[in-house]
């Protein structure tokens, strides 16, 4: 039997919980994760399953280089993972929910503050690549300003491909931050 497997699985730049209860459910199946790859590659070491409590938080930083930054979870009982595009992934041994030891956030205030760094280092400049790169050249390439070469589909092709992927991120990412909104205030 292999002790190893890789998974890939794609999470919004908003969907941090639904990334948190993947980790956990694998984990609990005696799965931990040991490493992680853009764009959402996953590899996992066999282990005992176990109660796992995983969290992410969004700085912006490169937590691996920020020996303050992890000191202060590992206070706290959290094992930093890894940092990946400003996201620190953390773990400890599964924790009762009503001892609300098992959250990085002591409030509602600090989950929305870092769902506004989210939403202004990441989705913002998402968006204005969006609008001044992907959309320009999408509407280029379908009013056939490109030509009608082979290459110049594959350039039309690419554009539309992208145009769908940004809209699908846009599209889940405000509906994400609705509903985190509602539930947090």
């Amino acid at each position: 039997m292999k002790n190893t497997k890789t998974l890939f699985k794609f999470f919004t730049l908003f969907e941090y919980e639904e990334e948190e209860a993947f980790l956990e459910k694998q984990h609990k199946e005696g799965w931990k994760v040991v490493n992680f790859k853009l764009p959402g590659f996953y590899k996992f070491e066999k282990c005992q399953p176990e109660d796992m409590t995983y969290r992410i938080d969004f700085t912006n930083e490169n937590g691996s280089k920020n020996a303050e930054y992890q000191q202060m979870f590992e206070d706290n009982g959290w094992n930093f993972l890894w940092s990946v595009n400003g996201f620190s992934i953390f773990r400890k041994k599964g924790a009762s929910a009503s001892e609300g030891n098992n959250e990085i956030f002591t409030d509602n205030e600090s989950k929305l503050q870092m769902l506004k760094k989210i939403h202004q280092r990441r989705l913002l400049p998402l968006i204005t690549i969006f609008l001044c790169a992907v959309l320009p050249n999408f509407v280029k390439g379908i009013n056939g300003e490109f030509g009608n070469s082979t290459g110049d589909m594959v350039i039309t092709a690419f554009f539309g491909v992208m145009f769908i992927l940004y809209s699908y991120v846009f599209i889940k990412s405000f509906i994400k931050i609705k509903k985190l909104k509602e539930k947090l205030m």
